[in-house]
């Protein structure tokens, strides 16, 4: 076998604040404390159907800004939701957290090529929908296609930590 050192400056965890990213989290900051590693939290507002949000405003339906103040809304939520929820369990380690719009998996694999990821944390479930069903998941298109090793977790009710 060869001589392989395996170097993970750099893990990432693709969270979608679903019942799953409880466990994903998890198991990306053991992972990045076990490698002495930078902690990066990838989350990816999805940005289908939304364009329907700015042609009813022009319609005159009052949506609370249309796309852009729905999208400003919900990351305003999620960035709530990571400082209460996520943030004071990795206060030991380096954290950054990137959001971004656009469909998830091209998105997550831009974030990976751009930032260096040595290792994403991903979990196999989300928030899923019937698209996901017929043209498959996010975490099997990330699989598939991803410049690192992606490590798969699996949903709360298989949780040994």
């Amino acid at each position: 076998m060869q001589d392989c050192k395996v170097d993970y400056r750099l893990v990432a965890a693709a969270v979608d604040f679903s019942d799953y990213s409880e466990i994903t989290f998890a198991h990306a900051v053991e992972q990045a404390r076990s490698h002495n590693s930078e902690l990066l939290i990838l989350n990816v507002i999805n940005d289908r159907g939304l364009d329907e949000l700015d042609r009813l405003s022009a319609q005159g339906y009052d949506l609370g800004g249309g796309k852009a103040g729905y999208i400003k809304r919900v990351e305003a939520d999620r960035r709530d939701m990571l400082a209460k929820d996520y943030l004071p369990a990795v206060q030991d380690l380096k954290v950054r957290a990137l959001f971004r719009v656009g469909h998830p998996q091209d998105e997550l694999l831009k974030m990976l090529k751009e930032e260096g990821v040595s290792l994403l944390v991903m979990g196999t479930k989300g928030r899923s929908n019937l698209a996901g069903a017929l043209f498959g998941s996010t975490a099997e298109k990330v699989f598939r296609h991803a410049p690192c090793p992606v490590l798969s977790v699996r949903g709360p009710e298989h949780c040994r930590l």
